[in-house]
């Protein structure tokens, strides 16, 4: 009966014991509460997506002060524990990651902060309502500018931004785009015109005019403050000499080419050139073409005409000469002593044969 006695002491000493540590240390933070003075001056800045918190805090007591940080959004209103910012000695805290938790464009956020020392600590303070479309900015994109003769060329490099993503799984900066903007210089006309293009190709007609460029990021449904980029002037050149050279070579080589093209033609085209015995065959057929007969017994036809038909009664026939032996064929010849002339020898004939 002693050692169940002992026992049952035993256990009820360590609950006793337990209350009492759980007791003091919930007076001992109770009391820590009011006894620091809280931070001061919290202050949101967010540029690029990237939120720090800041804080100012005036140390009245010798021991190390450290800080804890807590957040919540609007939609879920429940305070959550930041670890990165728990427990620090700093007086700034990053709280990017803090502040993409249910990321949207319509979505709130706050933050709280607290000092703390070994023995004490000070109550919670609460930063204003925050949300990108209100507090946060954009930063200036640059402009990367190309020249060559009249043509620019104009592409937009966005600024870093973290790899956050929304509620609904989409980067941050999925459908950002840029307005570039370019007046000649001395005209800044930076509010009329804004080219919602990533990239520009301006033809300028005009040369040797001085033009200048600024670009800003559009966040579209986001809303956020944007920053214009220093502007940048440049001039656009007229044709440079080696550009002007350039132009001249191909023009000459053209010119070359199409003058060796038909010299080609004219050496390639070949007359056309018929036997002498065909010759006969081809004025009988057409009087009226022009042949010349070479001393290679080879016509040339030069010229050819069409023939137009006259109408005329004369009947013209040549008699074959009588041949003396039959058995013997002679072939039969003609005179072309008239050829080519006024004659009615150029005229369309009929050979009749007369037994």
């Amino acid at each position: 009966m002693e050692g169940l006695n002992q026992s049952a002491d035993s256990v009820f000493l360590f609950d006793f014991n337990r209350d009492l540590t759980v007791l003091k240390k919930s007076l001992s933070e109770k009391h820590r509460s009011h006894k620091l003075p809280p931070p001061v001056n919290l202050s949101l800045k967010s540029h690029n997506f990237k939120t720090i918190l800041t804080w100012a805090y005036v140390n009245k007591t010798s021991e190390t002060t450290n800080f804890t940080v807590q957040f919540r959004d609007y939609q879920t209103a429940q305070w959550q524990l930041f670890p990165p910012c728990s427990n620090i000695a700093l007086y700034h805290c990053d709280v990017t990651d803090a502040f993409s938790v249910n990321l949207s464009t319509s979505n709130s956020y706050y933050a709280k902060v607290k000092a703390i020392t070994k023995f004490e600590e000070s109550q919670f303070v609460l930063t204003k309502r925050f949300s990108f479309q209100q507090n946060a900015t954009i930063g200036a994109p640059t402009v990367d500018i190309l020249v060559r003769g009249h043509q620019v060329f104009l592409r937009c490099i966005y600024p870093f931004f973290p790899k956050l993503t929304t509620a609904t799984g989409r980067k941050v900066d999925h459908n950002f785009r840029c307005d570039i903007c370019v007046w000649q210089e001395g005209h800044n006309e930076l509010k009329n015109c804004p080219t919602r293009k990533s990239k520009l190709k301006l033809n300028i007609t005009q040369p040797g005019v001085t033009l200048c460029v600024s670009a800003r990021v559009n966040p579209k449904q986001w809303k956020m403050k944007t920053e214009w980029s220093t502007q940048k002037c440049f001039q656009v050149q007229s044709l440079s000499l080696q550009e002007i050279l350039l132009v001249l070579l191909a023009v000459i080589a053209f010119s070359l080419g199409f003058i060796t093209v038909r010299i080609i033609w004219k050496f390639v085209k070949k007359e056309l050139v018929l036997p002498k015995s065909l010759m006969l065959i081809v004025k009988a057929i057409n009087p009226y073409a022009d042949m010349k007969i070479e001393e290679d017994s080879v016509s040339v036809v030069i010229k050819y005409e069409d023939i137009c038909p006259v109408e005329s009664n004369d009947f013209y026939e040549e008699v074959a000469k009588p041949i003396s032996n039959p058995d013997v064929t002679e072939p039969l010849s003609v005179d072309l002593k008239y050829a080519g002339k006024g004659w009615p020898y150029d005229q369309p004939q009929t050979l009749l044969n007369i037994t």
